[in-house]
This record gives C-alpha cells, structure tokens and sequence, in this order.
C-alpha cells in the first residue's frame, strides 16, 4: 500500500488594496475594503449607501494644500455616521453626522477614519494628530 504525502500552503498573503481618493466622486458597494489616500486640493467624496459588510478607509497621504475633504453621506440630513474619533488625544462623537471633514492646514500625513456598516449607518474609527484635523459635522 502506498502512502500519499499532500503539501499545501493554506497561508494566503493578502495585501490592502489603496487607490487614490478622487475627489467628485461617488464611492460604491464595489469600492468595500479599499484603503483611500487624500491629499492635493481637496473636495468632496460621495459615500455610498450603508450597506451591511462595506469597509472603507481614508487616510491623509500627503499635504492639504488648499481646501477640506469632506466625506459625505449620500443624502444630507441623513445623520448616518456614528461612533468617533481620537482628535489630538481628545475623543470627538460622531452623533448622527452627515460628513467628515479631513481640515486642511490642520491635518496630518497619516490622520485616517475608517467606516463599517451594518446595512443602517456608518461606524467610525480614526485618528489625527492636531487639533481640529478630522471633524465630523451634521
């Protein structure tokens, strides 16, 4: 009787997938799990609907150099973004919020908010080093 011998590498290495945020857009279901770098002059970036599942990931890769990037759920008024962030060590509530601001002038390379959605609203995570760099206003 033979013996078989199977060898298998059950290990996959997966790497975040980053993209440019390109600022007038409106970000889609399909955009879920992407890590999205600002920088320039700014503008606005159109969430998606809440979708139960959708990741996303913005983080300040470069200098603000003339304008805020403003995250924006997709109807305004709809008081979708919960939870908070960390502000210059101070933790700032996102309660029923509208739009994250990245403050140009005030932000830093690697400031970053994360959102996940339960299929209703947005949950927030994010860091940023000075005061006022990420607001979140609604």
């Amino acid at each position: 009787m033979a013996t078989t011998t199977t060898v298998s590498n059950d290990v996959k290495r997966i790497f975040d997938s980053y993209e440019a945020g390109v600022y007038g857009t409106t970000l889609t279901a399909a955009d879920s799990g992407k890590t999205f770098k600002l920088s320039g002059t700014g503008g606005t970036i159109t969430l998606p609907e809440p979708k139960e599942g959708l990741r996303l990931k913005f983080v300040t890769s470069g200098a603000m150099s003339s304008a805020n990037t403003i995250l924006a759920t997709p109807t305004a008024g709809n008081d979708k973004i919960e939870g908070s962030v960390i502000v210059a060590g101070a933790v700032v509530d996102a309660d029923a919020g509208d739009n994250i601001n990245f403050v140009h002038g005030s932000s830093n390379v690697g400031d970053f908010v994360e959102l996940f959605s339960d299929g209703t609203s947005y949950f927030i995570f994010g860091n940023a080093l000075s005061s006022g760099a990420i607001t979140i206003s609604g």
